[in-house]
Parts: C-alpha cells; structure tokens; sequence
C-alpha cells in the first residue's frame, strides 16, 4: 500500500465519530487520541455516552494541534468545524444534530454503511430504517468527500467477527488523509490498548487497502460485483435442505449444523424438516420468506435452549477458547463467574477437576 505522507498539522485539525453504544466508538477516540500523542502533538477530546447503552447513540470529539496554545480551550468541536466526519452507523451519521459538525468546504466523511436494527425496529418489524443510499445522500450532502464502506460485512469476511469493524473504517479514514496522524502511531496504539491486537491492526490495514486497492478489498471481502449473496452453508453429511433458498436456506443451513453439535444428527433433521414443511406451505401464498425465515430462527432457539450443559458446551468449545486467546494475549487464568450447576456440568462434559481456582467462584454465587 502506498504510505500517506505524514506532517505535524498547521492549525487545529478537528475529528467528530458517530455511532452506537457496544462498537468501541469511545475505545476508537482514546487510540485516536494516543496516536496523536505519540505522533508529539496536543489533543483534547471529549466523549458524549449521554444515556446510551447498547445500540444507543454515542458521539465522541477529538482535536488535535502541533502544541497545547493552537488548541485553546474547547474539548468539543465547533460547529461546521470537523475536518474528518467518522460515521460507525449510518443512521446516527445522517442525524441533522451530528451533521451540523461537517462542512461542505472541509469535511471528509468516512462512513460505514453496515446496518443495525435500532429498537424500534426490533420491538416492531414494520418498523424499517431509511435506504443506505438515503443515509448517504443525507451525509454527502454536508461534506466535501466521501468515503463508504459496509465496515461489519467486510469484517466479518475477513475475520469472521464483526468487533473489529470500528478499525478498518479508522484505516479507510487514515488512507484517504483524513486522520492527522503516522499509521506507526495508531498501530502502536493499537497495541498500547492491549484488546484483540493482532485482529485490530490487521482490521486497519485492512482498511487502508479498502482505499488504496478497492478491486483487491472487494476480492477479500467477496463484496465485488461476482457476489451473489450469502454462501450456502457447509453442511454436516447427513443433512438434506431440499429445495430452501435465498435467506431461508442460509439461516436453515447454519442452525442445522449448530444443533448436531448442540444435541445429534436426528435433532437436526427434524428442524430441517419443520422448516422445509414451512417454506413448502408458504410457497403457496407468494415469493416473500417471512415465515420460514422466522421458523428458521424460532423453531431452533426452540430447540436448542440454553440449560447448564449447553452453556457449558459453548464455553469449553475449543474455538471460543481460541478465539478468546487470540483476544487477550497471555491470558493464562481462565475463570468462569457462572451458576454452580453450569459449573458442575461443564466438569461432567469436559473433564474438569475442580481445584482450588473453581471453588472460590462458585461460592461467591452460593452466597
């Protein structure tokens, strides 16, 4: 990739994030904020949680000069003033509120298009959020240059999670030149937060061939024009899906194999079978997959609850221990702050011998 050439900033260079409660925004503006101090510059930032949980909207401020005096002493950025414009969420990116920081004279928006249900949506399905082309002709409109990416798929391509998301718009920000700030810096900064390093700094890397070789990003990420949705699932053999397709087909087909694990193979066939009988008899009504979408997603919650065993089955499955390694580095100490009877069952399922660093836990939640 082509490196950005990286100066101290003449002047305040304002940076303004917007998104959701749970995404690392308030994580993404103290890396931010270190890089800059690495980089031997002034910062001041300010993050604004308000009443936000998760899914709730969430907006931070970062500025940044050469020396404390070009700062003066607003924490927040002005109105008009935001020079980068990162946008986690489409739909809190296109709020008037947010938008009132970005200039059509110097605001670079960097925007990641993934959608997320808001409540409303959830509490009721007729409940449906503007089209991604709406949101971003709301943003282009305020800013000067545009930079749009589905931050969550391209993550979930690449890693197979979409927490690192938040890092690979960061990269797509810092390739355009939107961040004041060396790549070294924020990698270090990266490392210094000590969350998931590996994922994240590839997760800006990433980012930055978003911006510097889109034809490769879209080959990594499948988001090219050769996609053609959602890949069918590889399913255990054994397991039949008929004639399912579209949506249905990739929800039956990931549930299926997540219930040979949970129980056996015949759980899965007789889901399989509840779902196929659903699509058949809706498939008499029109082309819409409502209702075998959700007996799809229903009949398997259905199926596969979530008692001791299955919560111990989750915890001890060897790639959730991998992935929570790769997570924190040097994490040797694993403890589980669960119910006794979650803890007893993980010791029939998986062998464990309750030594001494169990038992404190479990009387904890006796007490």
């Amino acid at each position: 990739m082509p490196d950005v050439p990286w100066q101290a900033p003449v002047g305040t260079v304002d940076l303004f994030l917007a998104g959701i409660g749970g995404t690392g925004i308030v994580t993404i503006n103290q890396v931010l904020g270190s890089a800059a101090v690495r980089d031997g510059l002034a910062v001041h930032g300010v993050d604004q949680t308000g009443m936000s949980q998760k899914a709730g909207p969430v907006t931070s401020h970062l500025r940044v000069a050469a020396a404390a005096e070009g700062l003066g002493p607003a924490n927040r950025v002005g109105s008009a003033q935001a020079h980068c414009y990162l946008a986690f969420d489409p739909l809190v990116g296109a709020d008037d509120k947010n938008l009132s920081y970005a200039s059509p004279a110097t605001t670079t928006a960097v925007v990641s298009t993934s959608e997320v249900p808001t409540g409303a949506m959830v509490r009721d399905p007729s409940v449906v959020a503007p089209g991604g082309s709406t949101l971003l002709d709301r943003i282009s409109g305020s800013v000067r240059d545009l930079v749009a990416l589905d931050a969550a798929g391209a993550a979930l391509a690449l890693f197979g999670d979409a927490m690192p998301a938040t890092f690979l718009l960061v990269g797509a920000a810092y390739q355009s030149g939107a961040l004041p700030f060396s790549a070294a810096a924020i990698e270090w900064s990266i490392e210094l937060n000590g969350v998931a390093v590996a994922a994240n700094t590839a997760a800006f890397r990433w980012g930055r061939v978003a911006v510097a070789d889109p034809a490769a990003f879209a080959s990594a990420t499948g988001s090219g024009p050769a996609d053609s949705g959602p890949a069918a699932p590889e399913l255990p053999a054994g397991l039949d899906l008929g004639d399912l397709t579209g949506e249905t087909r990739r929800l039956a087909g990931v549930r299926a194999t997540q219930l040979v694990g949970f129980q056996n193979l015949a759980t899965a066939r007789r889901y399989l079978k509840v779902v196929r009988a659903a699509w058949t008899a809706e498939r008499a009504l029109g082309e819409r997959t409502d209702y075998s979408e959700a007996v799809a997603h229903g009949l398997h919650k259905l199926t596969a609850y979530k008692d001791e065993y299955e919560v111990a089955r989750l915890l001890t499955d060897p790639e959730f221990e991998r992935r929570l390694a790769a997570e924190v580095p040097g994490g040797v100490k694993l403890r589980y702050r669960l119910h006794p009877p979650v803890l007893r069952a993980m010791g029939r399922d998986k062998k464990i011998a309750f030594g001494p660093w169990l038992r404190p836990v479990a009387e904890v939640h006796r007490d």
